[in-house]
């Protein structure tokens, strides 16, 4: 019985190996030579070998196929692409501006005399000129006539008339000039009111501080205007330091809503304004004025005397947005009349480079010494704040250089905001090419840092906008470059301060390979020393 248990058991044994013709040669030799136990010895250990270098074997496709692969995406910093090459492209494109201009003269051959000293003279400016005989002017239509007439958006006619003795610059866009005018100063007066210098030297200072026009006018004009921006802050400041002794009956909202509010419609494709009132008490002078004469007065450059203090008050905080502040400042009844000293002149309001204005408001004596209330007047006040905020947002101002028809309201001639619309352009694009620019660098230069999609979306849009501004001003299409101009420095400066550009979110490799090395190499190690046995054992089993 016992043997034949064993006789059957050994045959079991045998067919099982029989499958594999390099066990069968091994099963018939262990017949003749050996006895059971030492058969059923040498199966356990072959059993015992292949299930190791198996686990082995797979061990080392779980670590290095998946395992290592996993971890890598797991700990890989998250960098949404970006258009560096577009990005590199902007610094090399010229920036050329197309501008239609209309000349109507009774003479032929004068009109052919100034197409060509136009050609030659914007020759090597950022415009390209495209001058031509005017077609929208009747030789027997007056002034007002001519001013009603409409002139395309960005473009300028030069029209001869003996209705003028000088050149005179109408209220749209129309330039006056009697006949037998000197062609050359007839250009000087082109060229100022397009700005050519004025945009060149913007640009310029941008791109290359430290460098600017040498024109110091011009340089003077564009340190007082504000940092662009598409939103800004109005705050007007009315402040009594005296409201016991003076009582002031005047509410500013409405000479804003009557003078200001006009002026910032026309500019609201440009920026958005919000305005603001409000009254300050019991702030007195820091610096008490000395006396001159009958008069106090007080030097520009003590201004700050008066602005130090109420800075804190003025609630610039209120938002993010640049604030352009305008102080009315009640003369105390003791210091009546006071004036600002500057070039040698009397009066009572200054302006503060890209912060705004300050201006006295003298009572007069008897609403001081009978206690009347003081109405002041809302023309008086409101002319030189109108006159700040043109230097601030940048309005050209060409009466030192030609004569200008008179404007009967707070508004803009039409080629004062052509002139306004080309600057904020070239400003917000250029603002755009920088940031752009620094921002490819850093990410280039630091490949650690996250960029997500939120942050490449808005690159790569803007990218896109400033090629389109491009693309706009070289048709002439000012309001379409002036909208993309305004995208484009929106989403770089959404981009370029972004959060998760400087948020702890990614360890440089140094780090990461610190951290993870001492909790893989113990693993590694063993694994990588049993993949030379693997591969003998896969070579013996399968004979390869």
């Amino acid at each position: 019985m016992i043997v034949d248990i064993f006789a059957s058991k050994d045959c079991t044994i045998m067919d099982t190996l029989a499958d594999d013709k390099q066990s069968t040669d091994k099963v018939e030799t262990l017949k003749n030579d050996v006895s059971n136990d030492e058969i059923w010895e040498i199966i356990d250990k072959e059993d015992d070998e292949d299930l190791r270098n198996l686990s082995a074997a797979v061990y080392a496709f779980i670590l290095l196929v998946i395992g290592i692969p996993l971890w890598w995406r797991m700990t890989e910093v998250q960098r949404h692409s970006l258009p560096y090459a577009q990005i590199l492209q902007l610094g090399t494109m010229d920036v050329v501006i197309s501008t239609d201009i209309f000349i109507y003269t009774k003479n032929p051959y004068v009109t052919k005399d100034i197409i060509k000293k136009i050609n030659t003279r914007f020759n090597s400016t950022m415009f390209s000129i495209n001058a031509q005989p005017s077609t929208l002017v009747n030789s027997d239509q007056t002034l007002n006539e001519l001013e009603m007439g409409i002139t395309p958006l960005g473009s300028l006619q030069l029209i001869e008339t003996n209705s003028v003795d000088d050149i005179i610059v109408g209220i749209g866009r129309n330039i006056y000039f009697p006949p037998n005018t000197d062609i050359t100063l007839l250009m000087d007066s082109l060229i100022r009111l397009l700005q050519t210098d004025a945009l060149s030297d913007s640009m310029i200072s941008m791109l290359n501080p430290g460098n600017h026009s040498d024109d110091q006018q011009i340089v003077t004009e564009r340190q007082r205007r504000v940092r662009p921006s598409s939103d800004y802050n109005v705050l007007l400041t009315v402040v009594n330091p005296e409201p016991d002794k003076l009582h002031v009956a005047w509410k500013p909202e409405i000479p804003l809503k009557r003078y200001l509010h006009p002026l910032l419609d026309q500019l609201k494709l440009i920026s958005n304004f919000s305005v603001q009132s409000q009254w300050l008490y019991l702030i007195d002078l820091v610096q008490k004025p000395p006396k001159l004469n009958t008069t106090f007065v007080l030097d520009k450059n003590h201004a700050q005397y008066i602005i130090t203090p109420l800075e804190k008050k003025l609630g610039s905080g209120v938002s993010r947005n640049p604030c352009i502040h305008f102080v009315v400042y009640i003369t105390p009844c003791s210091y009546i009349p006071l004036y600002f000293h500057e070039d040698n002149q009397l009066t009572t309001a200054m302006m503060s480079a890209r912060w705004g204005g300050v201006q006295f408001l003298n009572a007069d004596q008897i609403s001081c010494n009978e206690s009347v209330s003081f109405i002041p007047d809302d023309l008086s006040i409101m002319t030189p704040i109108i006159t700040q905020f043109h230097s601030l947002i940048g309005v050209p101002n060409m009466s030192n250089y030609m004569s200008l028809m008179p404007l009967k309201s707070s508004t803009l001639r039409k080629w004062q905001l052509d002139s306004m619309y080309r600057l904020k352009i070239i400003e917000q694009y250029t603002n755009t090419r920088i940031t752009l620019t620094s921002l490819s660098r850093l990410l280039g230069e630091i490949s650690n840092i996250v960029i997500i999609e939120e942050v490449g979306k808005a690159v790569t849009e803007s990218v896109e906008a400033a090629t389109k501004v491009l693309h706009c001003l070289r048709r002439g299409q000012l309001e379409e470059a002036l909208e993309y101009s305004k995208i484009a420095f929106e989403t770089s400066e959404f981009a370029f301060t972004h959060p998760s550009l400087l948020a702890l979110l990614y360890f440089p490799d140094d780090q990461k390979y610190a951290v993870y090395i001492p909790l893989f190499l113990p693993v590694m190690i063993p694994v990588l020393m049993s993949l030379k046995g693997v591969k003998s054992w896969i070579q013996l089993k399968y004979n390869i």
